[in-house]
């Protein structure tokens, strides 16, 4: 008797099953709007190996107890530069290394034909006479071109 009662519910259970799928296939699917993409520009990936900049002849001015250099940078490369770094070292009147000397990071990709303006801050030693940048990024290194304008 309990088969018999399991096999007529099982029975009764699929052919629910079947009268739902005939309904929902005589139903239309929804309209949709075709999807649009958010991004509309392409993606470049970032230069590797040497990358190339031109930079204005920065200028140091003494504010207080600091030394603050200002740079403006312009990537000339056909990628995005990743992880632009600038590194200021200071000499003496013997060209021997004064200790200290300011790093700075871009954190964003720098777009090709984009300006930059960097500052660095130093504290002043009586010893500092010249100074000297490096450029670097994260992928490689990076030729420098000074010139007077963008």
């Amino acid at each position: 008797m309990n088969r018999l009662n399991r096999a007529l519910i099982a029975l009764a259970v699929c052919a629910g099953f079947a009268a739902a799928g005939s309904v929902a296939a005589q139903q239309a699917p929804p309209q949709q709007e075709p999807l649009k993409p958010i991004l509309t520009g392409k993606f470049v990936p970032p230069i590797r190996g040497l990358a190339e900049i031109q930079y204005i002849k920065p200028k140091t001015v003494r504010k207080g107890k600091q030394a603050v250099t200002t740079v403006q940078v312009k990537n000339i490369s056909e990628a995005p530069i990743a992880g632009l770094t600038c590194s200021e070292m200071w000499y003496d009147k013997a060209r021997a290394l004064v200790p200290g000397g300011d790093k700075f990071v871009y954190k964003k990709l720098l777009q090709p034909q984009e300006v930059l303006t960097i500052t660095l801050t130093d504290e002043i030693d009586s010893r500092m006479d010249s100074n000297n940048f490096q450029f670097t990024h994260a992928n490689g290194q990076i030729k420098a071109k000074p010139v007077l304008k963008f």
